[in-house]
């Protein structure tokens, strides 16, 4: 479980951060699970491509979808593309206090779908890695984490950005 406690930014920070807290990306593990919060900051980015407010309900959960709970699933469910930025105009002068809680699968659980599966064989599977060479949740895990700010992004147009990660393309989205 996460605690973070975010403070309204000066308008300086503001402006260099381009009002965005955190780029939009796709969490690593299963599934991540917040408390919904009135004072808003995340988006979701939708398939049209725009970025949606998360409406705020009061005593309910929003639960995103990561990117392992991606692999495990052949794509059925697909990672949540997320971002935090500044909250809108009306709420800005307000502390926030995220109750975040990340889950994932244990450390030795090999990222590939059960292609057993009648449901994953009726809607089709994505297979994200080739054979046998899928890393576990582990290796995974600290690959990405460890590459984060270190290895080179490449520019796919203006608003994403690729690394490789064991041979996983993973975006960031501007």
């Amino acid at each position: 479980m996460m605690l973070l406690q975010h403070y309204p930014r000066s308008a300086d920070d503001e402006e260099k951060a381009k009002n965005v807290w955190l780029k939009g990306h796709t969490d690593i593990g299963t599934v991540t699970v917040l408390w919904s919060q009135p004072v808003s900051a995340l988006q979701i980015r939708c398939p049209d491509g725009k970025w949606r407010w998360v409406k705020h309900i009061d005593n309910a959960l929003v639960v995103n979808i990561g990117d392992c709970m991606e692999f495990l699933s052949g794509g059925f469910y697909k990672g949540t593309i997320h971002r935090v930025r500044q909250p809108p105009a009306d709420q800005r002068g307000y502390n926030r206090l995220g109750v975040i809680y990340f889950a994932a699968a244990n450390a030795d659980v090999v990222l590939k779908p059960l292609v057993q599966s009648p449901v994953l064989q009726r809607v089709g599977i994505t297979l994200r890695f080739d054979g046998d060479n899928a890393p576990t949740s582990d290796q995974y895990r600290k690959g990405r984490t460890a590459a984060y700010g270190l290895s080179e992004l490449t520019k796919k147009d203006d608003v994403v950005e690729q690394q490789i990660i064991h041979g996983v393309p993973v975006l960031h989205y501007n």
